[in-house]
């Protein structure tokens, strides 16, 4: 049986439970490092099922492991989707943070330019600007 069996109910639903409480939480704080963690922590999950699939030494005790890894891999892509919403967000908060900035300005002083990061229609678009 695997550590973090995903064929019990209540695991999966605690599961759940984390990943949106995560979800929630880094919505209050417009930040995507706490779904970036959800994901990693679940990517640790899926290798570790995956080792103990490996070292299994009989074929009657798959169809656990391979439950457990497809609850893996669908927690996977809904932290990532979770992570890019989130990214999404945050790139806006600073636009819009960076706009204030500038518009504080007094009108016998110059603007305070703010040249911290080049912030672009999407938060992907920074990545790949430079392919």
């Amino acid at each position: 049986m695997p550590i973090i069996n995903f064929t019990n109910p209540i695991h999966v639903v605690v599961a759940l439970v984390l990943v949106l409480l995560c979800a929630f939480l880094a919505e209050q704080y417009k930040k995507n490092t706490i779904p970036c963690l959800v994901l990693l922590v679940f990517l640790a999950i899926l290798v570790g099922h995956t080792i103990e699939l490996s070292a299994l030494s009989s074929t009657a005790d798959i169809m656990p492991f391979a439950v457990s890894i497809a609850v893996d891999e669908i927690f996977i892509f809904v932290s990532f989707l979770f992570f890019i919403w989130l990214d999404r967000i945050q790139v806006e908060t600073a636009k819009t943070t960076k706009d204030k900035k500038t518009k504080s300005g007094k009108k016998g002083q110059k603007s305070e330019k703010v040249d911290d990061k080049v912030i672009e229609k999407d938060g992907l678009d920074v990545l790949f600007k430079k392919v």
